[in-house]
């Protein structure tokens, strides 16, 4: 079990009461892995949502002659897992270690036991997943239009 105070200093966790971050804690798994190491791979079954406690990781999409191509760099209180957490579809990239790094792993077996008896919890859990989501897709957008503008050199 992760202390819940450690939890409290999370971003992700911020606006969770004292007695939910009690409730959450106990299903929280503490995980490290080494620089270089894998922590998942693109197309892999999972249904862990992983947040980052400390370091720095790369995620990957395998280009067709089979090397992994970066498409960003997530740090500390970044999550990244959470397409599979949330849909039970296999990863949609490989998560690689940047640097030494400490995660904390909720799955979703674990975090379904909680939806009858903690439903404000799960919801404050879901809108800051969908929060994520949602700044991934808006800078996606915001690259989109600046290659546009670099590619034809006009707005759109």
């Amino acid at each position: 079990m992760i202390e819940p105070k450690t939890l409290m200093t999370m971003p992700f966790f911020s606006d969770l009461t004292d007695d939910e971050l009690h409730v959450i804690a106990k299903f929280i798994k503490k995980k490290n892995y080494k620089l270089g190491e894998t922590v998942f791979r693109e197309n892999e079954e999972g249904s862990s949502l992983y947040i980052i406690k400390k370091g720095e990781v790369k995620a990957c999409k395998t280009a067709p002659d089979g090397e992994l191509m970066t498409l960003t760099l997530m740090r500390d209180g970044d999550i990244f897992g959470e397409m599979s957490f949330l849909e039970e579809r296999p990863r949609s990239a490989t998560i690689v270690a940047v640097s030494n790094i400490e995660v904390y792993c909720l799955e979703r077996d674990d975090f379904e036991k909680l939806v009858d008896k903690y439903p404000r919890m799960v919801y404050k859990i879901l809108k800051n997943i969908i929060f994520t989501i949602h700044n991934i897709v808006r800078g996606m957008n915001t690259r989109y239009i600046e290659m546009l503008n670099y590619m034809w050199g006009r707005k759109r």
